[in-house]
């Protein structure tokens, strides 16, 4: 069979949908060397995943699978290789493909309920709510399964899209992520090449308003005088870096804030996570959320929010906030700040929970849809 991936998504920069394309492509190179697949990449990245003689890259002229330009012309670039699966990793499906079996994987459904948490700008949501209910809502209908990453997501879009409800299947995240045997008792505690503080709160994702990096800077100010040691260490894409530095600064906590201005690996991700007090992860909206798994595979407690998806991730062993409630969230920082044993609780809480998704395999879940 010709089965092709669209996994435009890997890029130098390992964001969550990066990590997701990552481990599916190399997962099914490690299951599957029999039939032919087709490995759709984004021209700017071309290196090559896995070695594999029944893998193949190509090279897309447009841009990300996420684009109008993809939604109208991507159907050109793979209908001459007569697929028998296509399997987009992030919605859309182009019109005028032709492949006899065709997969999508929902992710979240934040551009039809709350774009806005999305982009600051007015414009661009009011683009991707345009794009969603129109390359979105046309692929759903034309894919003859949904993969939804969580029970939440699935909910939502059976809510959204009551006819297309009986194509759904969930195949969650917990795989997708550096779980690794022996992380926790080898790990190699080699430093970033830039000091970081000795007691710190750990915040990532700071590129989009539903992370809400915001909150956590107003929530911690309220205590901040108390623990004038303690840092908040910021990692993420740097495209708002200036609105979050002019944040601290009126909220008076510019000399507690750090942000990590270099590209994070793997490694320098678990020495975060194994160094910080806690995650702060107080999102108003996610699709799955990886690095709270990340977290909690490092022995790192998460404060985490309220919405479902969070607790389904977490699994219970996190402590949630109502996200817009500073006061709450705030509390539940001094908490953690104060009471060792509250946080060595959660610490082995996250151990275990961990523990219990080691015999989940995303991947052969995944294959399955393809042969149904």
């Amino acid at each position: 069979m010709k089965i092709c991936i669209d996994a435009r998504n890997i890029r130098a920069n390992p964001s969550g949908l990066c990590r997701y394309a990552l481990h599916i492509v190399r997962g099914m190179a490690e299951l599957d060397k029999t039939n032919t697949y087709y490995i759709l990449r984004d021209k700017r990245f071309q290196k090559r995943i896995v070695d594999n003689d029944n893998f193949i890259d190509i090279y897309d002229p447009l841009k990300d699978t996420g684009s109008v330009q993809n939604a109208l012309f991507g159907a050109f670039v793979v209908n001459k290789y007569q697929l028998d699966v296509f399997h987009t990793l992030n919605q859309v499906v182009p019109f005028g493909l032709k492949a006899k079996r065709i997969l999508t994987t929902v992710h979240d459904l934040m551009w039809f309920e709350a774009p806005t948490l999305s982009f600051e700008s007015k414009a661009k949501a009011r683009g991707a709510n345009l794009l969603a209910r129109t390359s979105f809502a046309s692929s759903y209908r034309r894919a003859n399964k949904v993969i939804c990453i969580s029970k939440t997501t699935e909910k939502i879009f059976q809510n959204w899209f009551p006819k297309q409800a009986h194509k759904t299947a969930v195949v969650s995240h917990h795989d997708v992520f550096f779980l690794d045997d022996n992380t926790r008792d080898h790990f190699d505690m080699e430093e970033l090449n830039q000091e970081l503080p000795e007691r710190f709160i750990f915040s990532i994702g700071n590129s989009k308003p539903y992370k809400n990096v915001d909150g956590v800077f107003k929530a911690f100010s309220r205590i901040a005088a108390a623990y004038p040691k303690v840092k908040i260490v910021v990692v993420g894409r740097m495209d708002r870096k200036a609105v979050l530095q002019e944040l601290a600064q009126q909220l008076g906590i510019a000399q507690q804030v750090h942000f990590v201005s270099q590209q994070v690996s793997d490694h320098d991700l678990k020495l975060l996570f194994k160094r910080a007090q806690f995650l702060a992860f107080p999102s108003f909206y996610e699709g799955y959320g990886i690095p709270l798994l990340e977290a909690l595979s490092m022995g790192c407690p998460v404060l985490g929010s309220t919405v479902d998806i969070v607790k389904e991730t977490t699994g219970g062993v996190a402590t949630y906030v109502d996200p817009h409630d500073l006061e709450e969230m705030a509390t539940r920082m001094r908490r953690l700040l104060e009471e060792p044993r509250f946080q060595a609780e959660l610490r082995q809480q996250g151990l275990d929970y961990i523990d219990s998704l080691r015999s989940y395999n995303s991947v052969e879940r995944t294959h399955r849809l393809y042969f149904e």
